[in-house]
């Protein structure tokens, strides 16, 4: 299995998004968001899970996947997205990613 990090840098790497960026977003340093890229740093729970929503995947595939499931798209231009989009961007990954669990759970109940 991937190692967290692994997935981290992967993930942000296909969002086109920039350390810096993501670093603004979770409210640290590009510095830090690079130590945890390399293993040397960890998130806490909260900033993870930030993570992961923004790049549009539930927080239960990311930590249970051995390959990185596929996320939710979205076409952007990740250079000129602000820290406002990103927040949106994490809300409406969140909603669609309970959205889908939710289908999940009735097509099983119904099943």
């Amino acid at each position: 299995m991937a190692a967290i990090y692994e997935k981290l840098k992967l993930m942000r790497e296909q969002s086109g998004l920039r350390q810096g960026q993501i670093a603004e977003y979770l409210g640290v340093t590009q510095t830090f968001i690079s130590k945890v890229e390399t293993g040397e740093r960890n998130l806490t729970v909260a900033q993870l899970e930030n993570l992961v929503n923004l790049y549009g995947y539930s927080l239960a595939a990311f930590a249970n996947e051995d390959v990185v499931a596929r996320p939710i798209q979205f076409a952007y231009r990740a250079q000129e997205v602000s820290q406002a989009d990103l927040k949106v961007i994490a809300d409406i990954s969140k909603i669609v990613i309970n959205s889908q669990f939710m289908t999940e759970v009735l097509e099983e109940t119904n099943g």
